[in-house]
């Protein structure tokens, strides 16, 4: 879905990896909420998934939200190679 964007993917210790995602509404009339699936594919190679919404979107504006999963590398490990993706998106 073009409404919704990735506008950034990081780890910090404290949060783990975040996805702050924004959400888009092209229209000029209708008040739109989103339902996603976050996916977070893990250094590890496991996958974290997340299920967040970003309500009430207004006409022409843009909400962003930060959808964040757990992960502690083990000592010595990369925590650098994560992906983070929407796997799925509806409006309403």
């Amino acid at each position: 879905m073009r409404d919704i964007k990735i506008d950034s993917c990081t780890y910090s210790d404290a949060r783990g990896i975040t996805a702050k995602i924004s959400a888009t509404n092209g229209s000029a009339t209708q008040t739109y909420s989103y339902s996603l699936t976050v996916d977070f594919t893990l250094p590890d190679g496991r996958t974290a998934t997340r299920h967040p919404s970003i309500p009430l979107v207004r006409p022409g504006k843009t909400d962003s939200l930060d959808v964040s999963t757990p992960y502690v590398p083990k000592p010595g490990a990369p925590s650098s190679t994560f992906k983070c993706s929407v796997t799925q998106a509806t409006r309403s």
